[in-house]
């Protein structure tokens, strides 16, 4: 009887180490944010406070890549060159189709103090292919463009409007130090492509806010064109001049 039941333990431990080892399915996606803006003339700091990230295609619907609010400067980020850390983690393998940052603030600081801008639309959906493979590491970067994404109305109040070049990257080379830099080389480009938002909050290649467009915020919606309260102040401010020149 013990020498069977030992027979039976070796041939089990036979057919164990046979067996054929499991194959992983998922790939390791990090995603990251920068920013190469131009000069920003008096602004000094756009804080964004990115609150999720999320991925998406056919077979899975939205996953969350990140759910933890997190916030950036991003004339911090254009002065010293960095790319930093939005999220790391581990994808099922397959192919995405959109990539989704939902944005709840931005905060500009300036000459004049601190104003909270106003976003057309706080969700960035980006239609832009992310490819993860098995066992590698895919790259996704953020490089949002501050000066092409902040604007003034008539009366001050600022805009965020964001443009962004969207860059990703399958089988990757990513290091991420300890304190949440990346640096991103290697691999093979998937998507490198620079969209905008329009003030009705779409997004796309080729959809910006021009810079010399005159905006206004009326019932908490961004609109083009001069709004009811600024023409207001300004045929105020005509009448006051009409006034003193009769």
């Amino acid at each position: 009887m013990r020498t069977s039941i030992l027979g039976l333990a070796i041939l089990a431990v036979l057919v164990a180490a046979c067996a054929p080892a499991q194959q992983s399915t998922t790939g390791r996606a990090v995603f990251a944010l920068t920013d190469a803006a131009a000069d920003m003339g008096a602004v000094s700091s756009v804080k964004v406070t990115v609150d999720s990230v999320r991925v998406h295609n056919d077979a899975q619907g939205w996953v969350t890549v990140t759910s933890t609010p997190q916030t950036y400067d991003l004339l911090a980020l254009k002065a010293s060159g960095d790319t930093v850390l939005l999220a790391d983690l581990q994808l099922s393998e397959g192919s995405y189709q959109q990539i989704r940052l939902d944005i709840s603030s931005v905060v500009v600081v300036d000459e004049n103090g601190t104003h909270d801008a106003k976003l057309p639309s706080g969700e960035l959906k980006i239609v832009g292919g992310l490819d993860v493979e098995a066992n590698t590491t895919s790259a996704v970067t953020f490089d949002f463009i501050a000066d092409e994404s902040l604007h003034v109305t008539g009366n001050g109040q600022y805009i965020m409007a964001p443009v962004v070049k969207l860059e990703t990257r399958t089988d990757a080379d990513v290091e991420v130090s300890s304190d949440k830099r990346v640096e991103v080389s290697g691999g093979r480009v998937k998507t490198d492509i620079k969209v905008g938002m329009d003030v009705a909050g779409n997004v796309g290649v080729g959809l910006s806010i021009a810079k010399d467009a005159p905006l206004s915020v009326e019932g908490g919606k961004v609109k083009l064109g001069i709004g009811v309260g600024e023409e207001r102040k300004a045929n105020a401010s005509m009448k006051s001049e009409v006034d003193v020149t009769a």
